[in-house]
């Protein structure tokens, strides 16, 4: 009954991975909240808002802060280079 107990708790830590590590950012949040169409927010691998968000639809991108909001005179069109 204890390695069950064991290898059941092994399997679930791997499951869930970072889950168990740390709660969900504030960009992960919008990120996994998004509807199909809508822009979903690109984040690092430590769950920080990447300085340069696109709209995938549109090709549209803009720079925006740590936290996630929009830099103002930033947005650039599709095929544009833009440097956050």
């Amino acid at each position: 009954m204890a390695i069950l107990t064991i290898v059941l708790f092994v399997s679930m830590a791997f499951a869930l991975g970072d889950a168990m590590i740390r709660p969900k950012t504030p960009c992960e949040r919008a990120r996994d909240a998004a509807i199909i169409g809508a822009y979903i927010p690109t984040c690092d691998h430590a769950g920080q808002y990447t300085p340069k968000q696109c709209f995938g639809s549109t090709g549209y991108c803009w720079c925006v802060t740590i936290t996630g909001q929009k830099i103002q005179g930033t947005e650039t069109p599709p095929g544009t280079a833009i440097n956050c």
